[in-house]
C-alpha cells in the first residue's frame, strides 16, 4: 500500500510538472516552415501575421522558406520535426492532401499533422503578359480551340492553380500545356517575362503587378475590389471558384495544450484590427478557422480532391 502511495505521489508530481511546463510554452523561438519560395501568398501571408503572433506568444518566430516539389520538401520536414510545438508550418490545401493522394511514396500522410488553424485563403486568377496578344479570356480560348499550343505556368501539379485551371479547361473544351514551376512567384514572373503564354496564380500574387500583367479572370463570385474591372470566370460563362487555404499545422503528437495555446493566439491575432488592416493592404483574403474547424475542413477537402483525382487523374 505504501509503495502504491509513493507511485501515485510521483505520478502526480510528474503530471503537475508537465502541465506547468506546457503552461509556460513557448520558452524559446518557434520555427515556421514555409514550403515555398519568397514572394508567394504563403510567404507574404506568414510574414504579415508573424509580428502579431510573436506578440501573443511572447517569443520570436523564425520563418524558413523550404521550397521544392510543390511543397513536398517542406511538408516532409515538418512531419519529421519534434512534436513539441517549436516547429510548425504551412500546410497548403489542396497541395498537402493532393500529395498524399497522388504520390504513394510521399514521406508524409494526411494524419502526419495536427491542425492549429487557418488565417487566410486565396482566389485563383488566370494571367497573360500586359500588352500581349491575349488580353481577354475569349481570345485565349479561341486560340486554343484553333490549335494554338498554349503554355501555362503553374506553381506545381496538384496545387490550387493547377486544379482550378483543369476545371476551367474542361468547361471550355480546350487543352493547355502545363509547365510546373518551383513556386507561385516563379510562375508569375515567367508570364511577365514572356516565357509562357499564361499563368495561374492566386489573387494576392498578381494584384501588385497589374502594370505588367493582364489578368483575364478571377475565380470569385463577384468582381474583386482589389482587381477593379477584371471580370470573373462566372461572368464569362465558367463556373470556376475559389483557390486554396494556407492551413497552419504541427507534427502529429504535439501536446493538446500546445496546440490550444497556438490556436488561441491565432484567433486573437485574427481579431486584431491592426492585423486585419495589414492583411487588406496585402490583398490577403481572411478565412479564419480554429483548430477543430480546420481539421474538419481539411478532411472534407481531402475527400473532394481524392474523388477528382480518381475521376480525372492529372498524374500517371
Amino acid at each position: 500500500m505504501r509503495s502504491l502511495k509513493i507511485l501515485a505521489a510521483v505520478a502526480l508530481a510528474v503530471s503537475a510538472t508537465t502541465a506547468s511546463a506546457w503552461a509556460e510554452f513557448p520558452e524559446k523561438p518557434i520555427t515556421f516552415i514555409i514550403p515555398y519560395g519568397p514572394g508567394g501568398t504563403s510567404d507574404v501571408g506568414a510574414r504579415t501575421w508573424g509580428p502579431f503572433m510573436e506578440k501573443c506568444l511572447g517569443q520570436p518566430i523564425v520563418f524558413v522558406n523550404k521550397p521544392g516539389a510543390g511543397g513536398e520538401l517542406g511538408f516532409t520536414e515538418l512531419a519529421a520535426a519534434a512534436p513539441d510545438g517549436y516547429t510548425i508550418g504551412a500546410l497548403n490545401v489542396p497541395n498537402y492532401p493532393a500529395g498524399t493522394i497522388t504520390k504513394p511514396d510521399a514521406k508524409y500522410k494526411l494524419d502526419s499533422f495536427v491542425m492549429i488553424g487557418n488565417f487566410y485563403g486565396s482566389i485563383v486568377t488566370i494571367n497573360a503578359k500586359k500588352g500581349g496578344q491575349y488580353d481577354t479570356l475569349a481570345k485565349l480560348v479561341d486560340a486554343a480551340k484553333s490549335g494554338t499550343n498554349i503554355n501555362m505556368a503553374i506553381s506545381n501539379d496538384g496545387a490550387d492553380d493547377h486544379i482550378k485551371m483543369l476545371d476551367f479547361m474542361k468547361q471550355a473544351g480546350v487543352k493547355f500545356t502545363f509547365i510546373p514551376m518551383s513556386d507561385a512567384a516563379t510562375s508569375r514572373n515567367a508570364v511577365m517575362g514572356g516565357h509562357v503564354d499564361v499563368s495561374g496564380n492566386s489573387m494576392t500574387e498578381v494584384v501588385p503587378f497589374q502594370d505588367e500583367l493582364q489578368t483575364l479572370a478571377v475565380a470569385s463570385e463577384e468582381e474583386r475590389p482589389e482587381l477593379p474591372g477584371i471580370p470573373t470566370f462566372k461572368e464569362q460563362g465558367y463556373d470556376v471558384f475559389g483557390g486554396s487555404n494556407h492551413v497552419i499545422g504541427a507534427p502529429a503528437g504535439t501536446p493538446p495544450e500546445v496546440v490550444e495555446k497556438l490556436s488561441g493566439c491565432l484567433s486573437q491575432v485574427a481579431a486584431d484590427p491592426e492585423f486585419q488592416k495589414a492583411a487588406k493592404e496585402r490583398s490577403l483574403l481572411l478565412n479564419v478557422m480554429d483548430a477543430k474547424q480546420t481539421t474538419e475542413w481539411v478532411q472534407k477537402e481531402s475527400e473532394r480532391i481524392k474523388a477528382l483525382w480518381e475521376s480525372d487523374p492529372w498524374t500517371k
